[in-house]
């Protein structure tokens, strides 16, 4: 099951053209990763300080290119650490990084 929405990506590739496409997909891995990063190393020091704030972003990156099952995890993490903010953090990384490494095989650079 895709984790991207490949109609909407498509629409943007054809109207946009490859060329214009692949910075916008140049920052979303990007983007992707460093949240991914930040959020894994807060797993290994138990720190919720930088969930909020990456979930956040992560949820805004996310929705962009439709990848709702991460945005919708992301949207649990963004208000209040619910008492799985462990579980969902690791879950919302998994998903950011399938999302990402689905982007990287999209046309357009």
């Amino acid at each position: 099951m895709p984790h991207l929405d490949h109609a909407y990506l498509n629409n943007i590739i054809s109207l946009l053209g490859a060329e214009q496409f692949g910075p916008l997909k140049d920052q979303f891995v990007k983007d992707c990763e460093k949240a991914c990063s930040i959020l894994k190393a807060a797993l290994e020091q138990g720190d919720e300080a930088p969930i909020r704030k990456q979930a956040h972003l992560l949820k805004g990156v996310l929705a962009q290119y439709g990848a709702r099952d991460g945005e919708a995890i992301a949207a649990r993490l963004v208000n209040d650490l619910p008492s799985d903010w462990r579980s969902l953090t690791q879950a919302l990384i998994d998903e950011a990084a399938i999302a990402c490494a689905e982007m990287a095989t999209i046309a357009g650079s």
